[in-house]
């Protein structure tokens, strides 16, 4: 979007010479790239939410503050005419084309074709021109029938040459014929009005109600006429000659104004007697001056279809532009008004131009501004001093007149201070370049008195305080306090920093305000206590602007407070029932508070003369600023006035998901959608037709079931929300002005559907599962419970088993025991017949050494009877058995009865092999076997094979192993 700032221009000549307007407004130019549509714009309308449809060459445009929407006609046919009726249906007409767009179910603007509702003969057309509703009916103009469409049904009205307009007044309805004249619908059909002959072939292109009788026809090329009642008769203030191109659209402004658009002049205010208040052209700020199409909308601001674009013009706006110089753009550093004149201070000398008393907002005063001789270079600032104006410039100070600039003084300027406040004020203190200057009021001349000596330093900013304190600041250094010597020649200065409370050595500005001293600082007003010898912050202006940078303050008549801070403008207003001057208490201080919260001027931002500020607040309608481009004028009164209500819109709801979705496309009403699960995220756009200011509109929201509450103010027209879960929700938005003015919020209901598994079929489900969950695992615990049980009677076998066992085990561990005690027994018994066995060995050695003794004695040959009984007795001791049986019995008796075991399964064993098992058993050599049996060794062999063949024991096996087995 291009914005151009409008500058003044010079006379315009339209039948001779007329002057413009000194202030001109604001026009934003939208091109082919901005609204994606085509070249001409030849129809607009408005509808009552605020919204303007643009008929262009290819289709429809929508328009609704924020974003640009376009839809094609059949065939993509240009769109020549267009009307809204009060439903909010757009009936259009375009080549071979007429219809409507209405608001499908989403929202979304669908098409219709009336074409084929025509009778047969009657659908072959060539372009629909005008579009008129009248209570039910809608007229179709083509330029050879006029259709009308009511209730479903087409009549034809052909025409006797061309239909060449159509146009209702009121409840009054009207076309011309080009060779017949005008014609009003009554009575279901056209009828003449008298006095035709006038407009014979003088095709009409605008009508405007003036008075309650009469209309104003302005023709194409003849001038203009007058419709009084049923009677035309030509308006001679509007003569053939009077535009210098074709009229191609007329809007009435008010009641006394109305804008003309022409093919190739641009567009033109006038009023009904002819006089031209204002030109707007390509110089002005149009794209160009090919006028198609005009609107005025419901805010007072005009809207032009042109060649190429569409422009708007905030004609009805409080901010105007000022240029005095058409040829060179200057920027503009002052103003002032004095005896009926504006004069301007600008970057190339100073300008005047005379104004008009009657007129409240002086910037639709018409003329012409006029360079002042003398006054080229640089102007810093104008003061009205005593009733003069002085001119503070790079080249001198100067006093300022109509007709020339005339120096007082070669040291250039800054600032006047007059020294006293009585009138008029006979000594003038000047801040200049180097320091101070004092000027002379007498015999109503300025003479100069020279430089004071003092300080040498550029005072840019002075301001003398109740006691007479002189004040004086420098950007860069810090506040200085001068005090001037009794003959006003000299003075000193304290220098004044951050050390005595100032927030920072930079950035300090000194300003008279509310009758006191204020410094402009980054941290906002400071005055000076003089008890402590310190700044604080300001009591009235510190707790209403807070910490804000502050960089210049100026009171008005109304004792309201403009300020700059940074690029921004803005206000404080003093609040009705508070009266300027109010003295509070003994001290004479003015009543502290009263103020409104600051308000700023968006529209501004960025426009002031960054480092220069000014600002002359002449009256409230009439506020001139220093700007970059020229002056700007600024109508407070205007500004505060009540505009039409502020609305929002919600021009667009997509669901995201798989694939988007649009849900609301911004027309007409919408349902509470229910969604699919798989739409969690959604976009919402917004905006408020608010066209004059937008960007002074701030808009919050904020979607119910998800936010908490509502969200800042922002200048965001677009929201999204990612996501989010099954349920119910509300969107809603509101608007607000800078002002403070809000809009009502408007809402969208919808809702998501849970996932499956959130539904209600879900949860339902999910009951039963839960029922049969609480069965199944009821039956399980009892399952549980009983395979417990049953582990528990296991276990409990298992420990009696357990038990048993450990019973056995010990059982048998006694017996082992027992055994091994026994065995331990047998052994000792085993080893106490070994011994005796071992014991009878020696005794049968003993005895035989015996024997063999007495054998010896008896074959030396003494033989006596003694010795022959002594031998005797020896071998009945060997025969006797009576140890053996005595063995025998003990060794039976310890172990188990073995040898009557023995005797019994095998009962050929000798009492000779019984030994031999004994003996074995008691693992007793062969030795000691032989010794005991009185056998050889050779003998025990023999014995003991003829034992084992007895036993039947095999040859791997020993008698040991065998025995044991018993």
């Amino acid at each position: 979007m291009k914005i151009c700032w409008l500058l003044v221009g010079l006379l315009a000549t339209i039948a001779g010479k007329a002057q413009n307007t000194i202030g001109l407004p604001r026009i934003i130019n939208y091109t082919k790239t901005d609204f994606h549509g085509g070249t001409q714009t030849w129809d607009i309308k408005q509808d009552s939410a605020g919204r303007l449809y643009f008929a262009n060459n290819e289709g429809l445009l929508t328009y609704d503050g924020t974003f640009w929407k376009d839809y094609a006609l059949p065939n993509k046919t240009i769109m020549r005419s267009l009307a809204v009726d009060e439903a909010g249906r757009i009936y259009a007409g375009g080549q071979g084309e007429l219809g409507f767009f209405a608001p499908d179910k989403q929202g979304v603007l669908t098409y219709t074709s009336l074409l084929g509702k025509l009778p047969a003969d009657q659908r072959s057309i060539a372009d629909i021109w005008d579009i008129e509703v009248l209570g039910s009916a809608v007229f179709f103009r083509a330029l050879d029938r006029i259709i009308e469409w009511n209730n479903g049904k087409a009549s034809v009205f052909k025409a006797r040459s061309e239909w060449v307009w159509l146009k209702k007044m009121g409840s009054r309805l009207y076309a011309q014929d080009v060779v017949h004249g005008l014609f009003e619908w009554r009575e279901h059909q056209w009828q003449p009005i008298t006095g035709n002959s006038f407009i014979q072939y003088k095709p009409v292109n605008g009508m405007l109600q003036h008075g309650p009788d009469s209309i104003l026809m302005l023709t194409v090329r003849e001038g203009g006429f007058w419709l009084v009642k049923d009677s035309i008769q030509p308006a001679k203030a509007f003569p053939k000659t009077y535009f210098p191109s074709d009229v191609n659209a007329v809007v009435a402004l008010n009641q006394r104004e109305f804008m003309v658009g022409t093919g190739s002049s641009g567009a033109f205010v006038l009023d009904f007697q002819g006089r031209i208040i204002q030109q707007l052209g390509r110089k002005e700020g149009l794209q160009n001056n090919n006028i198609l199409s005009a609107l005025l909308d419901r805010d007072g601001n005009l809207w032009a279809g042109l060649n190429n674009g569409i422009s708007f013009i905030a004609y009805n706006a409080a901010v105007k532009y000022i240029h005095p110089n058409v040829e060179n753009e200057l920027a503009g550093f002052g103003a002032r008004i004095l005896d009926n004149r504006l004069y301007l201070a600008t970057s190339d000398g100073a300008y005047v131009v005379k104004l008009d008393p009657s007129m409240p907002d002086l910037s639709f005063v018409r003329g012409s501004f006029g360079f002042i001789p003398g006054s080229s270079g640089q102007v810093w600032r104008l003061d009205e001093v005593n009733r003069q104006l002085l001119m503070a410039h790079n080249n001198g100070t100067y006093l300022l007149t109509p007709d020339q600039a005339e120096r007082i003084a070669l040291e250039p300027a800054w600032i006047f201070q007059p020294l006293s406040v009585v009138l008029p004020s006979e000594e003038i203190l000047v801040g200049n370049y180097t320091g101070l200057k004092r000027l002379r009021f007498a015999n109503g001349r300025f003479y100069n008195e020279g430089n004071l000596k003092g300080l040498y330093e550029s005072l840019r900013f002075l301001a003398i305080d109740n006691d007479g304190s002189i004040w004086a600041s420098h950007p860069y250094r810090g506040i200085y306090k001068i005090t001037l010597s009794a003959d006003r020649s000299t003075y000193e200065t304290r220098l004044f920093t951050s050390k005595e409370g100032l927030p920072s050595d930079l950035g300090n500005h000194v300003f008279r305000v509310q009758n006191r001293v204020l410094f402009a600082t980054e941290k906002g007003a400071y005055e000076f206590d003089a008890a402590s010898g310190r700044f604080i912050k300001s009591e009235f202006l510190g707790t209403v602007l807070g910490d804000m940078e502050l960089r210049y303050l100026k009171e008005d008549t109304e004792g309201n407070v403009w300020f700059v801070s940074g690029k921004r403008m803005g206000a404080v207003m003093r609040k009705k029932n508070d009266k300027p001057g109010e003295q509070e208490d003994d001290a004479g201080k003015e009543a502290v508070g009263g103020f409104s919260a600051p308000v700023f001027f968006p529209e501004l931002t960025g426009q002031i003369l960054s480092g220069f500020e000014q600002i002359y607040p002449y009256d409230a309608r009439n506020i001139f600023i220093a700007s970059e481009k020229g002056l700007i004028h600024f109508n407070m009164e205007k500004y505060q006035s009540n505009r039409s209500p502020l609305t929002v819109q919600i021009g667009e709801v997509r669901a995201i998901g798989r694939s988007d979705s649009i849900l609301y496309a911004g027309f007409g009403n919408w349902s509470a959608p229910r969604l699919h699960s798989q739409f969690s995220s959604f976009r919402f756009e917004f905006s408020s037709p608010y066209y004059g200011l937008p960007n002074t509109i701030e808009y919050s929201y904020m979607l119910e079931g998800f936010d908490s509450d509502w969200s800042e103010w922002s200048i965001r027209t677009g929201k999204d929300y990612t996501n989010l879960t099954g349920g119910n929700y509300v969107f809603k938005v509101r608007a607000r002005t800078n002002l403070g003015r809000e809009s009502a919020p408007v809402a969208y209901r919808f809702s998501v559907a849970p996932p499956w598994y959130k539904s209600s079929y879900a949860y339902l489900l999910y009951t039963l599962l839960g029922i049969l969950l609480v069965v199944a695992l009821v039956r399980w615990q009892r399952y549980k419970l009983r395979q417990q049980l049953l582990k528990f009677e296991e276990k409990q076998r298992q420990l009696e088993i357990l038990h048993q066992l450990e019973i056995e085990q010990n059982e048998k561990a006694i017996i082992q025991l027992q055994n091994e005690k026994l065995e331990q027994e047998v052994r000792y018994k085993n080893k106490e017949l070994a011994d005796a066995a071992l014991h009878l060995v020696e005794r049968t050695d003993a005895l035989a050494r015996v024997k063999e003794e007495l054998q010896k004695l008896y074959k030396s040959g003494e033989h006596d009877n003694s010795l022959k009984k002594a031998m005797q007795l020896v071998h009945d001791i060997e025969r006797n058995n009576e140890n053996w049986d005595r063995f025998a019995a003990r060794f039976d008796e310890i172990n188990d009865d073995f040898l009557k075991k023995m005797k019994g399964r095998y009962p050929q064993l000798t009492g000779t092999d019984l030994k031999l098992c004994a003996y074995l058993q008691l693992n007793m050599s062969s030795k000691e076997i032989a010794q005991l049996m009185n056998i050889s060794l050779r003998g025990v062999e023999i014995s003991r094979y003829r034992l084992r063949k007895k036993l039947q024991i095999p040859t791997e096996k020993s008698f040991p192993e065998f025995f044991s087995s018993f």
